[in-house]
């Protein structure tokens, strides 16, 4: 029986959406517009799907999406107004063999230290002929900027949590080239596969943008809910100064991935 992730994110939905998404949201948009067919009235997996940045680029397709996450906290920012979900592994999902047209996964497949079990409940679920779309973040991804934001943190007492450490160390760097991407896709049973690592424009050009990011990731979230509102805000004004004023555009490495689920028969 497989262990179900504690849910680290829990407390982190309003910082993610209102500072994650600056990033997530123009990747998501990325990611959706490599499908190699039109989505309209497709109903297509969100898996992982956070607060519903790629949920949001589906629907611009006129998609159907329906989401599925681990963490409760992340699906109940702005419920109401968001596509049906349920909390769920990636690895087991509550979904018939067959019953989407298509699936995403934007930075969700990193987070395991059994991918491949990810990649093969997606394949199950898929219909024959659809596509999945993937996201992680490359090994190769670096940024001085975000760097400094994570400098002045440490100086101010905050640390990295073990979970984030082990995720980074065990889970992140299985899928983090396209050609792992690629391979770990083939062997979860895709046909078609492409995959890619490139830098993405997605933005962020202003150290308050980059302080946003990079302060709504849930590594953050228990030390600055200790400082409170006010407390948080004067670290915000202090990581802004250390990223300095001429700040060169965030531009993350992205592993992507498009591939197809064989036709029957």
């Amino acid at each position: 029986m497989k262990t179900v992730p504690a849910d680290h994110y829990a407390r982190s939905g309003e910082r993610w959406a209102l500072g994650g998404e600056l990033v997530y949201g123009p990747i998501a948009a990325e990611l959706v517009g490599t499908s190699p067919h039109p989505l309209a009235s497709r109903i297509v997996l969100d898996a992982g799907a956070g607060t519903g940045a790629a949920s949001a680029a589906l629907r611009r397709r006129r998609a159907r999406p329906v989401a599925v996450d681990l963490s409760a906290g992340m699906l109940a920012w702005h419920a109401a107004s968001r596509p049906p979900c349920a909390v769920a592994d990636v690895r087991a999902l509550p979904l018939a063999t067959g019953s989407v047209d298509d699936a995403v996964a934007a930075f969700v497949l990193n987070h395991l230290t059994d991918p491949e079990a990810g990649l093969a409940e997606l394949a199950r679920v898929i219909r024959p002929g659809g596509a999945l779309l993937a996201a992680v973040f490359g090994n190769d991804s670096q940024s001085d900027a975000r760097d400094r934001i994570d400098a002045a943190a440490t100086a101010a007492g905050w640390q990295v949590p073990d979970w984030y450490r082990q995720m980074k160390t065990a889970a992140a760097p299985i899928l983090g080239t396209a050609a792992a991407m690629a391979a770990a896709a083939r062997a979860a049973g895709f046909t078609a596969v492409e995959a890619e690592e490139r830098q993405l424009d997605v933005g962020v050009t202003q150290p308050g943008q980059l302080v946003r990011y990079r302060l709504s990731h849930p590594v953050f979230a228990d030390w600055l809910d200790m400082m409170g509102p006010q407390g948080s805000q004067a670290f915000a004004v202090r990581a802004e100064q250390a990223v300095g004023g001429a700040m060169a555009p965030f531009r993350p490495g992205v592993v992507f991935l498009r591939a197809l689920v064989p036709d029957a028969g």
